[in-house]
C-alpha cells in the first residue's frame, strides 16, 4: 500500500483508533481497530505543557472528564495519570493517554497511522507541534506508513517543505468554489470531505486532480455512502462493520 498515490479500493481508516468500540485514542481503541482489520489507524496530536506529544482530541478535558483544564496547560505526568476510560465503560477504567512515540512503535510494520495535528490556539508561526511530530516519525522509521492531517494549511505547507515524500492530507469541511485550487499550495495528496457536504462531482473534480478523498463524518448506518461518491478512503468509528459495508456492495 503506497499511501501518497490513490489506493484501487476503498481504505478503511480506524477513527481514532474505533471510537465506537472502545474510548477513543487510547490503547483499547488502536487495538481494537487493528483487530477490526482498519488499513490505517487515525489519531489525533497534541503537546503538553513540557512538550510532549500526546494523543487526545479535545483541547480541554471537560467533554470526557468532566474537567476543565486545558490539555496544553498539563504536564506529560499530570495526563498520564487520568484514567481516560472509564467514562466509556467500566470495562476500560484505567485507560491511560498514550503518546505518540510509543504508537509508532507498536504499529511501526504492523499497520498504517493517520496523525492528525491538533494545532488549536496557537501563533501562525509555532511549528513545534509538527516538528515534534516529524522528529518522532523519523526517529521510529515510519515516514512511509503514515498520513499527516491538518486543519492548519501553513503548518502542513512547513511539514511539506521539510519532508516533500510523506503524504499529507487537508480538511475541506466546506464547500468552496474551487476546491482543487484551495487544497493545492498546500502540498497535500490526500483531500478530507465531509459526509453530507460532499458530493460525487467534488470527488470526481478532486481524484481528476490528482488527490485521493477521505471521507469522514458518517454514522455506522452512512458508511454505504463512501462507495456512491467514489472516494478512496473512509473514516470509521468500527471499521469492522464498515469493511463489512463498504466490501459488500
Amino acid at each position: 500500500m503506497i499511501l501518497g498515490q490513490r489506493p484501487d479500493r476503498i481504505l478503511i481508516v480506524g477513527h481514532r483508533g474505533a471510537e465506537a468500540l472502545a474510548p477513543e485514542n487510547t490503547w483499547a481503541a488502536f487495538r481494537a481497530g487493528y483487530r477490526a482489520g482498519a488499513d490505517l489507524l487515525e489519531l489525533d496530536v497534541q503537546l503538553s505543557r513540557d512538550g510532549e506529544a500526546i494523543l487526545y482530541h479535545d483541547f480541554t478535558l471537560y467533554p470526557k472528564l468532566g474537567d476543565p483544564r486545558w490539555v496544553r496547560d498539563l504536564t506529560w505526568d499530570e495526563l498520564r495519570a487520568l484514567d481516560v476510560g472509564r467514562w466509556f465503560g467500566p470495562s476500560f477504567a484505567g485507560e491511560r493517554i498514550p503518546r505518540l512515540a510509543d504508537l509508532l512503535d507498536w504499529a511501526r510494520d504492523r499497520v498504517a497511522l493517520w496523525v492528525d495535528l491538533k494545532h488549536g490556539f496557537v501563533a501562525p508561526d509555532d511549528d513545534r507541534l509538527e516538528m515534534t511530530a516529524l522528529d518522532l516519525i523519523e526517529r521510529a522509521g515510519m515516514a512511509d506508513q503514515v498520513i499527516i492531517s491538518s486543519w492548519d494549511q501553513v503548518a502542513l505547507a512547513r511539514i511539506h517543505a521539510r519532508r516533500p515524500d510523506i503524504p499529507l492530507a487537508v480538511n475541506l469541511r466546506q464547500r468552496v468554489p474551487d476546491p482543487v485550487a484551495a487544497v493545492r499550495a498546500t502540498g497535500a495528496r490526500w483531500i478530507v470531505v465531509y459526509w453530507p457536504q460532499v458530493d460525487r462531482p467534488t470527488v470526481a473534480a478532486l481524484q481528476a486532480a490528482g488527490f485521493a478523498t477521505c471521507l469522514v463524518n458518517l454514522f455506522t448506518g452512512e458508511y454505504a455512502q463512501a462507495q456512491r461518491l467514489g472516494v478512496d478512503a473512509v473514516s470509521a468509528t468500527d471499521p469492522g462493520a464498515a469493511r463489512v459495508i463498504v466490501g459488500g456492495l
